[in-house]
């Protein structure tokens, strides 16, 4: 049999539009092309990484809480971000960062991650700087540079020798097997360099970051004078396998100074719809950032920002063990999709952290006879939905990964089950 995936539908824009949206897919973001086919065909989503777990009775209590208190939680908080929200967010970092967080200076909080991401390379980036991104990345990290008049310059972590060896055979396949060439990073650092972006637990990888591989990076970037960007949203999902403990860049030594922090109560909490994000750094990198979002959102949500402040200081006081017990329930859910895409042929790569497991389905391609983008082909003929690694990847490169497919397990164990049940009566048949 032979299958090929139909090709999507191509979108135009205004002919007045900006020359610099040239850089930009005009059918929008992968994610919400992929959801929007998800739903056409009445597919399982694993593509987009939004959890379908509860959420915690603590944290919609908060938020019903704030939203039924009159008064000022109903008007714009102060722009920097709300004083409960960086309060506790300061108390939260403090620790983990090795000293102590002023609320007032060192927090700007921000309409999720991604404003986080893009209020700071406006902030900093110039028209011709360049900035050095490990592919794969998140598409939100080169659209923003380009925005800003940047140019992204890719460097990209690759398997191991070892890890393409098991890959081809019956050995397990983790995450931490893929590298970064450092001799690469620092060919790649010009006159023009201004910041190194890292992002840790890595998406879409999972891959979380040595000490040693940090301390490098670390090492390039203070020979260089650069500041690095550290994305680390999904720094409260790390699991009990991971060959390295998650340790925040800017608490190496002589980092914070260079470093903003980017951080998120979306992948946190499980409540990616409040998009409620932030950045930590000393006062004049948080001051830049500033100037930016004033002009952006100039505030977030004051009720929601109250509801977090509430549950984030409930969630990690000594007595709780949210955290703990949330990163082995993810755990236990990237064990059930690992196993099922093993069992119908796909080859899993393991994740140390985050909310996603990559497969290679070089071998069900062949035997199938699929051709063209197999997300799409999932999609449409299986009924389940993932993300072609791909649109992780710079154009030049996305073919040498057209094997390659990302499913999320932040999901009720009810559709995760679903997804497998389809892709068995498929690929078993």
């Amino acid at each position: 049999m032979s299958t090929t995936a139909p090709a999507s539908k191509k979108r135009r824009i205004s002919a007045k539009a900006a020359s610099r949206l040239a850089t930009l897919d005009p059918a929008g973001t992968v994610f919400a092309e992929y959801t929007a086919l998800a739903i056409q065909h009445g597919a399982v989503n694993l593509g987009q990484g939004f959890p379908t777990l509860p959420v915690a009775d603590f944290i919609s209590k908060a938020a019903v809480k704030a939203a039924s208190t009159n008064g000022l939680l109903h008007q714009y908080t102060r722009s920097e971000g709300h004083p409960k929200l960086v309060q506790a967010l300061a108390a939260f970092y403090g620790p983990r960062l090795g000293r102590a967080i002023d609320p007032l200076t060192e927090i700007i909080t921000t309409v999720g991650a991604t404003e986080a991401i893009y209020s700071t390379i406006q902030a900093f980036v110039d028209p011709g700087d360049e900035v050095i991104l490990m592919q794969p990345f998140y598409d939100s990290y080169p659209a923003s540079i380009t925005l800003a008049g940047g140019k992204p310059v890719i460097v990209s972590l690759r398997p191991t020798a070892a890890a393409a060896a098991a890959a081809s055979g019956s050995a397990k396949v983790r995450s931490s097997d893929w590298k970064l060439d450092f001799a690469e990073l620092r060919k790649a650092i010009t006159p023009k360099t201004k910041m190194i972006m890292i992002n840790n637990p890595h998406n879409p990888l999972g891959k979380i970051f040595t000490r040693e591989e940090l301390e490098t990076v670390a090492r390039i970037a203070t020979e260089h004078d650069l500041l690095v960007i550290a994305d680390e949203v999904y720094e409260t999902l790390a699991y009990s396998d991971s060959v390295s403990e998650f340790i925040k860049f800017a608490s190496l030594p002589g980092m914070y100074e260079r470093t903003i922090t980017l951080g998120s109560i979306g992948k946190a909490f499980g409540i990616t719809g409040w998009k409620i994000g932030w950045v930590i750094a000393p006062p004049e990198l948080t001051r830049s950032v500033w100037l930016v979002h004033q002009f952006v959102p100039f505030a977030i949500t004051t009720p929601l920002q109250e509801a977090v402040a509430e549950s984030l200081t409930q969630a990690s006081s000594p007595s709780s063990t949210y955290f703990a017990d949330t990163a082995a329930e993810y755990e236990a859910l990237r064990d059930l999709l690992y196993n099922g895409l093993a069992a119908v042929g796909f080859k899993p790569m393991n994740p140390d952290g985050g909310y996603f497991v990559i497969a290679d389905v070089s071998q069900v391609r062949k035997e199938r006879g699929i051709t063209g983008d197999f997300s799409r082909f999932l999609t449409t003929d299986v009924g389940v939905t993932s993300i072609p690694v791909s649109a992780f990847y710079s154009k030049p490169d996305q073919a040498s990964v057209a094997h390659l497919v990302r499913f999320a397990f932040c999901k009720d164990r009810k559709t995760i089950e679903a997804a497998l049940e389809r892709l068995n009566k498929y690929f078993k048949a």
